[in-house]
């Protein structure tokens, strides 16, 4: 993903839809790269009706080099209605998120929390289901490629799965969202002193949770900058 690209949308952005304490705000390219072509699940939202949906997605530039959001869900949920009607969608990535203990600061403050989000937004629109079973085999072999454990390598489709595949392909809407908006932030104690973060940094590095530790890597990663 280009820089060029990404901060496009930025400088086209004339709506807020997250606020973002200036301290808080993030270096858009940085955000999407480590949140956009994450393995994460993103949230996306539609209104008219008000809807939400928790869905595996991929963010990919076409050959113009606009940003597409490539996505499937299933027809049964209401928010597959919103997409087929070409509404605007607004895409959430959540990043790593932990909470922050005051007695790990040295100077006076009180418990918080540290996380980082992006939200992409743009037109809706239904794919082919050509491209729908293009998409979810490269879905697949993305997370295949980065599963933890690798369990003796990538899992390949039998004639069971294909058959199961085939069944539940007709079930599923597949879409693209093409950005228009994209907007990201990071609440990694930048209002804090250098000392209190890198305390936390160093609490957070010794948690049994992934989600802390990687916590933990992101703030090392920006205090490098």
């Amino acid at each position: 993903m280009s820089t060029v690209c990404i901060l496009k949308y930025i400088q086209k952005a004339e709506r807020q839809y997250m606020w973002i304490n200036p301290l808080f705000s993030a270096e858009v390219r940085d955000a999407l790269r480590d949140l956009a072509r994450s393995s994460s699940l993103a949230t996306l939202v539609a209104e008219g009706p008000l809807r939400a949906a928790h869905m595996p997605v991929l963010v990919e530039e076409d050959e113009a080099g606009e940003l597409l959001i490539l996505g499937h869900i299933p027809r049964a949920d209401p928010l597959s209605k919103a997409i087929q009607e070409g509404q605007d969608i607004l895409c959430i990535f959540h990043g790593p998120r932990a909470y922050v203990s005051a007695g790990w600061y040295e100077k006076v403050g009180l418990s918080t929390y540290n996380y980082s989000v992006a939200h992409l937004r743009g037109r809706s629109e239904e794919m082919s289901e050509e491209d729908l079973e293009s998409h979810l085999t490269q879905l697949i072999k993305m997370h295949e490629q980065n599963k933890e454990p690798s369990d003796g390598g990538e899992w390949q489709f039998d004639e069971a799965a294909q058959a199961r595949f085939e069944i539940l392909l007709p079930k599923v809407l597949g879409y693209r969202i093409r950005v228009s908006d994209a907007q990201a932030k990071e609440k990694i104690g930048q209002n804090r002193s250098a000392e209190d973060r890198a305390m936390t940094v160093t609490q957070l590095a010794e948690s049994s949770q992934e989600e802390h530790l990687d916590m933990a890597d992101l703030m090392k990663k920006r205090e490098e900058r």
